[in-house]
């Protein structure tokens, strides 16, 4: 599943060509995805101006200058792709298309938007695991996605402080508290088996065994794993690419996740890392170093 590096590496590499753009057409080839698409989401984005794009965990905020902001979800293996016409299409004049005249390009092509400049930009999502929908503004922090959302841990109102409080209120094991979206939000199990490696934690660990100083290095830990992850494009596995279909490179540095029978990269250290599940998910860790 697309994480925060992936979401975050999405919207850099569209807001270079969608920012000030007007939405013409919109395309739709199913009623669903994850869930409904709202049958009025058509009327309200023809014609508008996308005026920024931003994240809010594993969600990309498209705002509108009509006042409203369209969502987007990546579910388990959506995508999100640009075609820029070609030379020879400009200088062509094209007739207007309507509502479903435009054919996917794939099976698995759900939604495309065209732009006045004829640059379009397609949703792709295999598994249909995603989610678009249309909010107002004013409603976006109360929306169901939202409202229950943690801080943005790449953000100003995330510290090793507010992680602390957090992690007291927490009965469970440290690393599934990190998946806990309203904990933080848009942490996966990649990054948090990387990060508690990174932390020298134990996933095993109780929350409530979690030291003052440990929850300092490992908000120190949070912010250096996804930085890194966000500079190297996101992790490529199985369906993640950026726009425009590149992959992304960070799975080359891996430290414990998918590595399992590898040695352990920590320097002195001579343990395989192991896997096991844990909540429903491979935990990747190394039994030497974590503790």
């Amino acid at each position: 599943m697309p994480e925060l590096p992936e979401v975050e590496t999405v919207c850099r590499g569209l807001r270079d060509y969608i920012l000030g753009k007007r939405i013409s057409k919109y395309h739709q080839y199913r009623k669903d995805l994850r869930w409904i698409i709202p049958s009025g989401i058509k009327k309200k984005l023809e014609g508008s101006v996308i005026k920024e794009l931003s994240r809010r965990g594993k969600f990309m905020l498209f705002k509108l200058n009509t006042d409203l902001i369209f969502l987007m979800h990546l579910g388990m293996s959506g995508r999100v792709l640009i075609t820029e016409p070609s030379k020879e299409k400009k200088n062509k004049k094209e007739m207007g298309t309507f509502f479903h005249t435009m054919k996917p390009s794939g099976p698995h092509d759900h939604i495309i938007i065209e732009f006045s400049d004829q640059i379009t930009m397609t949703y792709n999502d295999v598994r249909r695991f995603g989610a678009v929908d249309i909010v107002e503004s004013e409603k976006l922090n109360s929306h169901r996605w939202l409202y229950k959302l943690g801080p943005e841990p790449l953000g100003n109102n995330f510290s090793s402080e507010i992680l602390q409080n957090s992690l007291k209120r927490k009965k469970s094991q440290i690393k599934i508290a990190l998946l806990d979206q309203r904990l933080l939000a848009g942490l996966g199990n990649i990054y948090v088996c990387e990060i508690l490696w990174k932390a020298r934690i134990s996933p095993f660990r109780l929350c409530s065994q979690i030291s003052d100083f440990e929850c300092h290095v490992l908000a120190k830990s949070i912010r250096a794993i996804l930085r890194e992850a966000i500079e190297a494009g996101g992790s490529s596995l199985r369906d993640f690419k950026k726009v425009g279909g590149d992959l992304g490179y960070f799975q080359n540095s891996f430290s414990v996740y998918a590595r399992e029978g590898y040695l352990c990269k920590r320097q002195k250290c001579d343990s395989a890392i192991q896997r096991v599940t844990q909540g429903g998910r491979s935990t990747f860790f190394c039994l030497k170093c974590q503790h």
